[in-house]
């Protein structure tokens, strides 16, 4: 066994191990500090290619090259996608596209395409199928050949019985043999194995020895994925679930990774510093990896596939220009703050969008296969709207939703259907685009079409309204809960699942469904409740990065829940930074963010025209008008009319290739007369159904002079919800629906129905419920049978918290426990079962009750065990007793090592009490 791990040395000589305490097998994270290799910087990683410069022109960027390389990320990217979204739906493309993979990568055909098969087959359940191949059967004839994460994936399906008989000793001989070949993966395994209690035959070495392994197997040599490697390293420290959570040494192995060329990892460092309090901030060293990163070539996120161009050339005072950093502030809104667990990035927008991208090569090259299915024609059109221009590219598009449309993607029959309505005066099309949106609603249960239905009957048609479909499609979407949760800010933080629950599960199903307004709600929610765990917010924050409008939504709503200066400061530079990640599409809200708060500032003003005018390139009508709203000599009609006529010649020709409903509106008072009718034709099949773009379209025909179409959306207007009563109240519909609606059932009731019904964890809701003397449910009673209930049943950490629970329990409650259980017994037998979080109850509990020394003699004992198991909590009580004679003779030296051992731990307390103990020692 010594022999083979001495193989396991690569990648060790380039950590230094501390092992802060001894311990054996635990379910508790390990104490263990895997230090990067102290190497100069170099640029191995993600080096800036050769030549990368010569690639950009005045604009934008010149000639766009699909490489074999870009082909197989798209390829790689595409079928994992794919199977997490149905794999049995796209069962035969996704196997087309491992073909096509296997066919252009010689590394990949052969052993690595029947892996990937057999994922396919798992993926899709598939199961009878795959049984009957003998896939799995024949990779193991194969095993000579398996790379070591190939022997870890065989070994599940082995040591699981997946689809093959169950075979233990050949399932761990593979463990073991990708373990000695230095897999990462393998020696983690065997690890999160020996946390658990299981033993590997054959693997005789320690716990702290396995991770450390593990550790040097993921760092591996240095190549250039040593920095996907390091950022590995530093999940874990963040994660705190195999080793102890420690933010600085994520931090460290970040660093080493920007060192070692990492672009990303150059941001994370600029982050870590953005996102730190005073004390550990350090404006320097931000600076100083803020240069590295735009050294290396700061570029977009890989996740994120955007419709508009990137540039990836910036320089680090843009960046600092723009972040703005608030070096004076580091408090946030909330304690809880998601912000600094957003994985943003940087992507720096040119002037112009280009024409061609690499996303486009691709898309035509798949839609060239004879399995591609409607959804890549759907694709295909959309990246071309988004390159061409919505009106420019039309013609296109049309041509390519046609061939989704006869493949059956529903996606593809509403966006041609879109389409369609612009060409309102002719029956025959008209006609189609409501078939279309019908077969989406019956034939695939589309929510999103019911609502378009209404908006075509309400105010899209010639004829339009059409006031009894309309409310009948207004009726049946409101049925399916998709409508999104308008409400302000404010009031989304003070909804309560015990006044309006069904707001709540509304915000909370379309978080979980991806939905973007109801993911920055939902993530709003959590941190401002102190109770969110760190988990929640790490999750949920991951949820939301990818999502550039569920971030613009979120930040949006940080700029409106800021109360003071400093988190208004705050807010802002956190909207720079989602400016940064997100491009040019969050550029008009930035700068009414900035107008809002900076706007005499004049290298802010000129950031702001500078930001409308690449949004207004990309035909967004908002940014042109608040553009020559800006530039107007005065508010006169008169000068913002010779301004308007400026801005509109300087935009013109991308308004009439992609300008949006409201740019399109902006032109039409400089239209020749025989424009007009089409442009208004373009707004209607754009606009939103709701009296803000009807009002947009009444105003429009008036400064045109036609009275009679003024009429007409005058009389579309008075069709709508609510008219005017409700917004003099500062009221809203759904509030007002609340009115006749019933009570909804109190905190204490939903629990006791939960524990009639044996819902888990319904006792330890009761108890916190009946268990606080400050809630009005106090039950001193009640609370006890609650936690004894809890403790009948309690194993591992529920019978610890029940431990902790009972100790800190009001004195009432913790009466009525000691007449029916004694549970100094209890505590005892735990803490002689060997877990150091029961010894720490159980040596807390004796100090509690403590009546003569040989209580606290024996609490002091009790702690020491524990904290010689590596608890942190233990450690700090027991530098406390030792350093205060508590049970022992006072003990300074030994009490502050203690705490700096606790301290190492990150344990909040440990220094402050060890400062307090030097002070009073003299030390």
């Amino acid at each position: 066994m010594l022999r083979k791990l001495a193989g396991l040395e690569i990648g060790l000589s380039l950590g230094i191990l501390g092992i802060l305490l001894p311990f054996g097998a635990s379910a508790n994270p390990l104490p263990i500090d895997f230090l990067p290799p102290s190497i100069s910087s170099r640029d191995l990683c993600n080096a800036p290619a050769a030549g990368e410069a010569e690639f950009h022109t005045e604009h934008g960027l010149g000639d766009l090259v699909l490489t074999h390389e870009l082909r197989l990320k798209f390829l790689v990217r595409d079928i994992h996608r794919l199977q997490r979204q149905d794999a049995d739906r796209w069962f035969d493309f996704i196997n087309a596209l491992i073909t096509r993979r296997a066919q252009l990568d010689d590394s990949f055909a052969g052993v690595s395409e029947e892996f990937a098969r057999v994922a396919l087959y798992l993926k899709a359940r598939r199961l009878d199928e795959l049984r009957s191949i003998n896939l799995i059967g024949q990779l193991r004839v194969r095993s000579d050949e398996l790379s070591n994460n190939q022997q870890l994936v065989l070994a599940r399906y082995y040591r699981e019985g997946i689809l093959v008989p169950t075979d233990l000793p050949f399932a761990q001989e593979m463990l073991r043999e990708a373990a000695f070949g230095g897999n990462a993966r393998a020696l983690t395994e065997i690890a999160r194995m020996q946390i658990r209690g299981e033993m590997l035959e054959g693997w005789d070495a320690p716990l702290d020895l396995t991770v450390t392994l593990a550790f040097g197997g993921l760092l591996g040599e240095l190549t250039p994925s040593v920095c996907k490697r390091a950022e590995r390293i530093a999940q874990e420290y963040l994660k705190g679930d195999l080793v102890v959570a420690n933010p600085d040494m994520a931090h460290a192995w970040r660093k080493f990774a920007a060192d070692m060329g990492g672009v990303k990892a150059a941001w994370r460092v600029v982050e870590y510093h953005l996102n730190a309090d005073a004390d550990r901030k350090d404006l320097d060293e931000m600076r100083t990896y803020l240069r590295r990163a735009a050294q290396l070539g700061l570029s977009p996120d890989e996740r994120q596939t955007s419709q508009l161009l990137a540039s990836g050339v910036i320089t680090a005072q843009e960046i600092e220009d723009i972040l703005g950093f608030n070096q004076s502030q580091d408090r946030r809104r909330v304690q809880n703050s998601m912000i600094p667990y957003f994985d943003l990035g940087v992507r720096k927008n040119d002037v112009v969008v280009n024409e061609d991208s690499v996303r486009l090569q691709y898309l035509r090259e798949l839609s060239a296969m004879p399995e591609a299915p409607g959804f890549v024609f759907t694709d295909l059109a959309e990246e071309v709207i988004a390159r061409k221009g919505r009106w420019a590219g039309e013609a296109e598009a049309m041509d390519l939703l046609e061939v989704a449309v006869t493949r059956g993607d529903e996606t593809g029959m509403q966006m041609l259907a879109r389409f369609l309505i612009r060409y309102r005066d002719d029956p025959v099309r008209i006609n189609r685009a409501e078939n279309l949106l019908l077969d989406t609603v019956s034939r695939f249960g589309m929510a999103s079409s019911m609502q378009v239905l209404e908006g075509l009957y309400r105010c899209q048609l010639n004829d339009a309204p059409h006031k009894d479909a309309a409310d009948l499609w207004a009726r049946n979407y409101a049925a399916t809960g998709q409508a999104a949760v308008q409400a302000s800010a404010t009031d989304i933080l003070t909804l309560s699942p015990f006044r309006s629950p069904e707001l709540l599960a509304r915000i909370q199903t379309q978080a979980l469904q991806g939905r973007t307004q109801a993911r920055a709600e939902l993530a709003q929610l959590l941190q401002s409740n102190p109770l969110t765990s760190e988990a929640a917010l790490r999750l949920w924050a991951k949820r939301l990065s990818p999502s550039d409008k569920a971030l613009e939504t979120f930040v949006r709503m940080e700029m409106e829940l800021s109360r003071t200066p400093a988190e208004r400061a705050l807010a802002i530079e956190f909207f720079r930074r989602v400016y940064l990640n997100n491009g040019v599409t969050s550029a008009l809200d930035l700068s009414v963010a900035l107008l809002e708060d900076q706007a005499r500032e004049p290298d802010v003003a000129k950031d702001i025209i500078k930001m409308l005018t690449i949004a207004g390139n990309r035909g967004e009508g908002a940014s042109i008008r608040l553009k020559s709203r800006l530039l107007a000599k005065s508010t006169s009609p008169e000068d913002y009319a010779a301004s308007a006529f400026v801005i509109y010649n300087e935009f013109k020709d991308v308004i009439e290739e992609r300008g949006d409903f409201l740019g399109l509106i902006f032109a039409i008072p400089f239209l020749p007369a025989n424009r007009v009718d089409d442009y208004f034709d373009r707004a209607a099949s754009l606009m939103g159904c709701e009296n803000k773009d009807a009002d947009e379209m009444g105003d429009a025909y008036a400064i045109r002079q036609d009275p009679e179409m003024v009429y007409h959306w005058r009389n579309v207007i008075l069709d709508f919800d609510g008219g005017h009563l409700l917004s003099k109240l500062k009221l809203v519909d759904s509030q007002v629906r609340l009115f006749d609606a019933g009570s909804a059932p109190d905190m204490q009731g939903v629990a006791a129905r939960n524990l009639t019904e044996r819902e888990p964890n319904a006792n330890l809701r009761l108890y916190r419920l009946t268990g606080n003397p400050d809630l009005p449910g106090f039950d001193a009673q009640a609370a006890a049978s609650h936690l004894l209930a809890v403790l009948e049943e309690a194993q591992g950490d529920e019978l610890v918290w029940v431990m902790s629970s009972y100790r800190t329990a009001h004195e009432d409650v913790r009466a009525q426990i000691d007449q029916r259980r004694d549970m100094a017994a209890v505590l005892r037998n735990a803490a002689n079962a060997g877990d150091n979080r029961a010894r720490f109850e159980y040596a807390m509990h004796l100090r509690d009750r403590a009546r003569t020394p040989e209580d606290l003699r024996q609490s002091t004992q009790w702690l020491q065990k524990a904290a010689e198991g590596g608890y942190d909590e233990a450690m700090v009580e027991l530098g406390f007793a030792l350093g205060f004679g508590l049970g022992t003779q006072s003990n300074i030296g030994v009490a502050l090592d203690w705490l700096a051992r606790a301290e190492n731990l990150s344990h909040p307390r440990a220094g402050e009490l060890a400062q307090l103990l030097g002070a009073a020692h003299g030390k």
